[in-house]
């Protein structure tokens, strides 16, 4: 049977859960981490395969059963489809300041969105900027060259 299955930290963390405890309260009360606590009952709730750890919780303690294992469904728990969170990569958002003409990465704006023209003119900028750079490097030396009497 698959509460078998649950240790007996997840089975405490899941009672605690039914006594409306927060992860904080329930590490205090157990005397481990918080993080700890969350991937017990992370745990616990894809073995139970409930929809979250209240319903798993319930179902461990409360008067609901678990469904039987064939009817169990594997649930995407921390997984978001791409209609409920436009900012994931593969549906590019246009930027929505200045920053959006610069060649760097912006969050939830697809990594290599440049148009060619915009691409090229930052071809031509950075090339421009390495060589004015590169002149002001040799001049730099001329002039302590200069200055130390090697010339």
């Amino acid at each position: 049977m698959i509460l078998e299955r649950l240790s007996p930290r997840q089975r405490d963390c899941l009672r605690l859960v039914f006594e409306r405890r927060t992860s904080k309260e329930i590490a205090a009360t157990l005397g481990i981490g918080i993080g700890t606590v969350d991937s017990y009952i992370a745990e616990a709730v894809a073995l139970l395969g409930a929809q979250n750890r209240r319903r798993a919780a319930e179902m461990l303690f409360g008067d609901l059963q678990p469904a039987p294992p064939e009817l169990l469904e594997p649930q995407k728990t921390g997984v978001a489809s791409v209609d409920t969170c436009p900012s994931l990569p593969g549906t590019a958002q246009q930027p929505r300041n200045w920053l959006g003409v610069l060649p760097f990465r912006i969050s939830g704006v697809e990594p290599n969105d440049l148009k060619p023209s915009r691409r090229l003119f930052w071809i031509l900028q950075i090339a421009f900027g390495l060589a004015i750079s590169f002149g002001m490097f040799v001049t730099g030396l001329a002039v302590i060259s200069r200055l130390l009497g090697y010339s």
